[in-house]
């Protein structure tokens, strides 16, 4: 796939801003984990690996794919706006080129699209985080 210029600099720009939640609630998380069960792990003289998996990961899980449906959140908002931007073709981009034309079923009909996919994104992030703490 050849790249526009543009593309690699909005691919960026995305990755940076939807990064933060997902760094910041992680961090939380670990902080979070209460140290009753970090002393039970030391007194089991569990590995480093274990305590990772069985003790730190669990525990930290839901604050992690929060940070994740925020991150997406995010992301998704990004790259609408940064198609609003550069004028590439997208949904943003779409919403641009008829706000500019007064078109306003197509407006709102893009506004309703961009709800809808954003919604579906959360819902599968959702599902993703239901078969996660299932398992």
């Amino acid at each position: 796939m050849i790249f526009r210029q543009s593309e690699p600099a909005a691919v960026f720009t995305i990755a940076l801003c939807a990064m933060w939640p997902t760094v910041i609630n992680t961090a939380v998380g670990v902080r979070s984990i209460s140290p009753d069960h970090l002393n039970v792990g030391r007194v089991l003289k569990l590995s480093r690996f274990t305590m990772l998996t069985k003790i730190i990961v669990p525990a930290s899980l839901p604050y992690v794919f929060t940070g994740y449906r925020l991150s997406l959140g995010l992301a998704w908002l990004v790259i609408v706006a940064s198609e609003m931007l550069t004028g590439t073709p997208g949904v943003g981009g779409f919403l641009w080129q008829e706000y500019n034309s007064l078109v306003y079923s197509h407006i709102i009909l893009s506004v309703i699209t961009i709800g809808a996919i954003g919604f579906l994104l959360d819902r599968l992030m959702g599902l993703i985080e239901a078969r996660m703490k299932a398992a």
